[in-house]
C-alpha cells in the first residue's frame, strides 16, 4: 500500500511539472508502448509463431537540441510445442534497446524521429527438460510517426528492426526481428 501511494504522489508531481515547464524546458519523454515483434529466427517461428507481442517502456533525453539519447526494456514470454515431440517449450528474453534518435517536425502536431543504436537479448529457453540461456549484443534500427495532442502528451507509431545472433549447441540463432509499436507518452 506504502508503495502505491508513493507510486501515485511521483506520478502526480510528474506529470504536474510537465504540464507547466514550457516547451523549451522539456527535455524527457517518457513512452509506453505495445509492440508486435516478427522473428527472425525460423526455428522461433516453428515453435512459438510468427509474431509475439509485449510491453516495453522508453524513456529519452534531449541532450543538445533535436537529438535526444533513449533506452527502453520490454519482457517476451511465449509458449510453443516442439515440432516432433509436441513438447511444451517456453521462451522468456528481456529486449533493451538504447541508442540516440533525431526528432524532427512534418507540420504543426505531426513529426517524426529517426533511431539507431544497440539492442541487448538476456534469454532463458526451457523444453524437453532442458534449458537454455544467454544474453546477447545486437543493433537497433527505428522510425517513427509522432503526433502531439499538445506539447506534454504524445503517440507515436514506429517501425524498425532490432536483432542480435548466437549459437547454442552448434545451432546459429538469430534473435530479434521487425518490430511495430504503438506508445504513447508525455514529455517532462
Amino acid at each position: 500500500m506504502k508503495r502505491t501511494i508513493i507510486l501515485i504522489l511521483v506520478l502526480t508531481m510528474v506529470i504536474s511539472t510537465s504540464v507547466f515547464a514550457t516547451d523549451s524546458n522539456k527535455k524527457m519523454f517518457v513512452e509506453l508502448q505495445g509492440n508486435s515483434m516478427f522473428p527472425s529466427d525460423g526455428n522461433f517461428k516453428t515453435i512459438y509463431g510468427s509474431s509475439a507481442l509485449y510491453i516495453r517502456g522508453k524513456a529519452g533525453y534531449k541532450f543538445i537540441k533535436d537529438f535526444y539519447l533513449f533506452f527502453g526494456c520490454g519482457l517476451l514470454h511465449k509458449t510453443g510445442k516442439t515440432p516432433l515431440l509436441k513438447a511444451e517449450a517456453t521462451s522468456d528474453q528481456k529486449i533493451c534497446i538504447f541508442g540516440a534518435g533525431y526528432e524532427g517536425t512534418v507540420s504543426g502536431k505531426l513529426g517524426y524521429r529517426l533511431e539507431a543504436g544497440g539492442s541487448n537479448f538476456s534469454y532463458k529457453e526451457e523444453a524437453l527438460d532442458k534449458s537454455v540461456s544467454s544474453s546477447k549484443l545486437g543493433i537497433m534500427l527505428n522510425g517513427s510517426i509522432v503526433y502531439d495532442f499538445n506539447s506534454t502528451i504524445f503517440t507515436a507509431l514506429s517501425l524498425g528492426y532490432f536483432g542480435a545472433s548466437d549459437t547454442i549447441n552448434n545451432v546459429d540463432i538469430k534473435l530479434g526481428g521487425l518490430n511495430i509499436a504503438f506508445g504513447f507518452g508525455i514529455r517532462i
